[in-house]
């Protein structure tokens, strides 16, 4: 309350620690001085750290001018924000005598009607005179030395037409030689905002997204948000907005790296069972097995040849799904695995 900040202001024997921290509390205070707070918010208003804020408490607590308690849930011991009492009666007993700081204001104002005051001090002026008669070393200089203003009036249009600045409008260019007057204007001008667009090849739009791509990104997003509905479900509460960001971010990832969708679902149910919030940390350490889809007799291409285990670089899961994580050798020179790529493997017919 303002009232108890009053108090702080006027209170005499306080650091300036003890001050900021008194001023914190009485942001939060009700009528009877009592405040609940956490410490870390008492501490980032009073502009402190934590620690330098519980020194200030242990040391007002002291004094008698404070009371703090630590609160818990009675339901899973959780700390809650601490309860605080400021001592109004004591703060107020600590109010400073009143001093006289003498006038604020550069003149003196009365009420008496008695003849008007003169001013300690005559305000400047804003532009001083010149004197009526300059000094000896201020003289006219000799007739020969000409200003440079009648200078430049005499030397010729030539002279004056170099000192003029130059202008950023192609019309006040001087004409080239040899070149007719009209050659310009016979060939038009461009607008500077639709160069970029002839330069451009027709029908190109390199900022557009192709109408298929839109359409990939939207199922991804919609299965994303399938998977976060699955976690919210087991959660049993509302999903925080930064947690159900982080995990509709990281489902379509995992869905663009081939992880089905119902198997993700799955994950991410046991994600929420556990108190988890990491669902691709968690898919690469899951051991579930992933159904893949059997090899049709009669179809035209064989199904997924069984993943080796050696290749793919530690992605694991991506390489078991997707051939084309299926590589080995050092990273400026990828090859093909010869034992499970489908390009390297020869598929077997029964």
């Amino acid at each position: 309350m303002i009232q108890h900040m009053n108090l702080v202001f006027q209170a005499e024997g306080l650091t300036v620690g003890e001050g900021a921290f008194l001023m914190a509390c009485c942001n939060h205070t009700d009528a009877k001085g009592y405040v609940i707070a956490h410490m870390q918010q008492i501490a980032d208003e009073a502009h402190m750290s934590l620690r330098s804020a519980r020194d200030q408490r242990a040391r007002l607590e002291k004094r008698r001018l404070l009371k703090a308690g630590e609160r818990f849930s009675p339901k899973n011991g959780a700390q809650l924000a601490n309860l605080f009492r400021i001592n109004l009666d004591l703060l107020a007993s600590m109010k400073r005598k009143r001093t006289d700081y003498g006038p604020s204001l550069v003149e003196e104002l009365t009420f008496d009607e008695g003849p008007e005051e003169k001013p300690r001090s005559s305000p400047p002026a804003k532009f001083a005179a010149p004197p009526s008669n300059p000094p000896a070393d201020l003289a006219r200089p000799p007739a020969d030395l000409a200003s440079p203003q009648a200078n430049l009036a005499g030397a010729g249009a030539a002279k004056s037409a170099s000192l003029l600045l130059p202008s950023s409008d192609p019309s006040s260019l001087p004409p080239r030689a040899g070149a007719a007057p009209d050659a310009d204007a016979s060939l038009g001008t461009v607008p500077v905002g639709e160069r970029g667009n002839e330069a451009s090849p027709e029908g190109h739009n390199s900022g557009a997204e192709v109408p298929q791509q839109r359409e990939g990104s939207s199922k991804s997003a919609a299965a994303g948000g399938r998977v976060v509905a699955a976690y919210a479900a087991a959660l049993g509460r509302p999903v925080l907005n930064g947690t159900r960001a982080k995990l509709e971010r990281q489902a379509v990832e995992l869905l663009g790296q081939g992880l089905p969708e119902a198997w993700l679902c799955d994950r991410a149910r046991e994600l929420a069972a556990r108190g988890w919030a990491d669902l691709v940390q968690h898919a690469e350490r899951s051991t579930a097995p992933i159904k893949q889809p059997r090899e049709v007799p009669g179809a035209g291409r064989p199904g997924l040849p069984e993943w080796c285990g050696e290749c793919g670089d530690g992605t694991g899961t991506a390489a078991r799904l997707n051939p084309r994580f299926r590589k080995v050798g050092s990273e400026d020179a990828r090859e093909l695995c010869p034992r499970c790529h489908p390009d390297r493997v020869v598929p077997t017919t029964a």
